[in-house]
């Protein structure tokens, strides 16, 4: 590894590799050795912490399955672990010993929730036992460097600890502006001689660039509690009701550049499926944006199955280029669906207690040695900054 031409970076004489052939190198490396290369010299460590560094480096890191990973971290309400489970890319059903990662912010007497992922880095909300929201937090694993973010306006932890409010959040990257943000959207629901069910909803969006608050006057659609949001194409997407309680809704989406709020139509054969109880939710399967319906069907008393879908927009914003692409059943009613892995396998949660992996090449469902308390969320490896 040495050149006839110096680095320039001042640290000693000596023969260097030429800076672009060091860089094509260092692009292809993970980020702990990176972390640890900063250490070799000082133009070294001025190349890795170059945004335009991390930025190619994030590239090269996308399109390779070794730095695709599945997080798990423990939710649970009496959790005490402070560590994140960090599983390499590939099949579920036996996995790998993941790798153990420090979560640097855990305090044991409160709960947490992951939000989202986005670019390599999480997105984790805390909130104590009483259900007051104490932070949110932004999380680069890879880095291991973290921030911390207060939330707005503390004199309303009374009013959401008092169940007065449902809170939807996202994290998403918006690309006009190179900026991360955290949407949160609270929708007062308590009853009326509290002086919550007249007030409308609030929309507020932090700011990583700037480091803080702002709120935003516009429409809201009405979201379903506990819809998790996913990220594509500069929209965060939840689940969203009709407003009459009657129908599945469809599709509410947030624009996080022009900061306004859209909805798009659901699967029309979806729509002609009667069930009961059913599970709705929204994914990102191969860059395409997935909608994952199961509905219960009864086979014997206290005896239920699940039908599940896969739909997928082949044409993101076209209605009409919904297809159905997996149709199976699951033994047991589907309480909660995780999404996809990086490899295709779908994650979802049975009767409350099992976590499952279901394999679309194969058809065949795995037991995963994962407790339902554990929220999952896949991750690229990379360097950006918080």
């Amino acid at each position: 590894m040495s050149s006839s031409s110096d680095d320039g970076g001042g640290d000693g004489g000596g023969s260097k590799l030429p800076h672009d052939v060091a860089v094509e190198i260092l692009k292809r490396l993970p980020a702990r050795s990176l972390l640890r290369f900063r250490c070799v010299s000082r133009s070294w460590r001025s190349a890795i912490d170059d945004p335009r560094f991390v930025a190619l480096h994030w590239s090269h890191s996308a399109l390779h399955a070794s730095s695709r990973y599945l997080a798990c971290l423990d939710c649970g309400d009496d959790a005490v672990q402070n560590r994140c489970s960090l599983f390499p890319n590939g099949p579920l059903a036996r996995p790998p010993s993941p790798s153990q990662i420090e979560i640097p912010f855990v305090a044991p007497a409160n709960r947490y929730a992951l939000v989202g992922s986005c670019d390599g880095l999480i997105c984790v909300s805390e909130s104590s036992r009483d259900g007051a929201e104490r932070a949110v937090y932004l999380w680069n694993l890879f880095t291991r460097k973290h921030k911390a973010v207060r939330l707005p306006r503390p004199e309303r932890r009374q009013t959401l600890s008092m169940g007065g409010a449902h809170v939807a959040q996202g994290f998403c990257f918006d690309a006009k502006s190179n900026d991360y943000c955290v949407v949160r959207i609270i929708r007062f629901v308590g009853v009326r001689r509290q002086g919550f069910r007249d007030r409308k909803p609030r929309v507020e969006v932090y700011s990583l660039r700037a480091d803080s608050w702002r709120t935003l006057e516009c429409e809201v659609p009405l979201l379903c509690h506990g819809s998790s949001a996913v990220f594509l194409n500069g929209n965060l997407h939840w689940c969203s009701f009709n407003g009459k309680w009657d129908g599945y809704g469809s599709i509410a989406l947030f624009n996080i550049a022009g900061e306004v709020f859209d909805e798009m139509a659901l699967p029309e054969e979806m729509l002609l499926i009667n069930s009961l109880h059913f599970v709705l939710s929204v994914a990102v399967l191969n860059g395409l944006l997935a909608v994952l319906f199961s509905g219960e069907e009864v086979i014997e008393r206290f005896d239920f199955n699940s039908e599940c879908f896969v739909w997928v927009m082949r044409d993101y914003g076209v209605p009409e280029s919904w297809i159905k692409l997996y149709t199976f059943k699951a033994t047991g009613p589907v309480t909660r669906f995780d999404g996809f892995t990086w490899n295709g396998e779908l994650l979802m949660e049975i009767y409350c207690k099992e976590r499952v992996s279901w394999n679309p090449i194969t058809g065949q469902f795995s037991i995963l040695p994962l407790s339902t308390r554990y929220e999952l969320v896949p991750v690229v490896e990379s360097l950006f900054p918080l």
